[in-house]
């Protein structure tokens, strides 16, 4: 019999940073980007399963430095209230930033969403801190595993190819679910390509 396995729940922070990364991809409706952030849950829940079954203790990570803890939290804050300005507000800075650029370029509401999308990554790694950079050993089974499953649920949410357009906007996606789940796994372009050759 197959066990339960409860999802590894994002935090609000956390789940505002993946549909944030969505919009900024410009990737899917709001029931594509549901639907894949709940898979999203369930297949971390398993990647830190397998990643913890049988396998050697890794060092515990050093914390981050506490300017860096700090600006983490600041940058969170800034992307947090940027992202919930009254329309008013959000039309009149958009307006302003519109009529002080000096290479006359049009701030709109793709804009705004790429910033927070920006701000959200820095605070992120930020957060990371001083932990351990993984040295170039390629990409384990479990790893493989979990980028395959991602691949596939981004293809049945959004009914699009991983591998189309070189890759992106998946790969730019995986880095930033990396990033915002906390997970140190290195990409490979040869092994990525081959993973997601088999998708769709």
């Amino acid at each position: 019999m197959t066990r339960f396995m409860a999802p590894r729940y994002f935090t609000p922070e956390q789940n505002g940073a993946v549909e944030q990364a969505l919009k900024a991809l410009n990737i899917g409706d709001d029931e594509g980007v549901r639907i894949f952030i709940i898979a999203l849950e369930y297949e971390l829940a398993e990647y830190e399963n397998q990643g913890t079954s049988g396998q050697p203790e890794k060092p515990v990570p050093e914390s981050p430095a506490p300017e860096l803890e700090q600006l983490s939290q600041e940058l969170a804050a800034v992307a947090s209230q940027l992202g919930q300005l009254p329309e008013a507000s959000r039309l009149s800075l958009l307006n302003s930033l519109t009529g002080q650029d000096p290479f006359a370029r049009v701030h709109d509401q793709a804009y705004l969403d790429a910033v927070v999308a920006e701000l959200t990554r820095i605070a992120s790694v930020c957060k990371a801190g001083q932990r351990p950079v993984p040295t170039e050993n390629g990409l384990g089974d479990a790893e493989k595993h979990f980028i395959g499953v991602i691949a596939e649920a981004y293809y049945e949410c959004f009914e699009a190819r991983p591998c189309d357009s070189g890759g992106e906007p998946f790969t730019t996606l995986l880095q930033r679910i990396f990033e915002i789940s906390g997970l140190h796994i290195r990409l490979n372009k040869g092994e990525l390509d081959q993973i997601l050759a088999s998708i769709g």
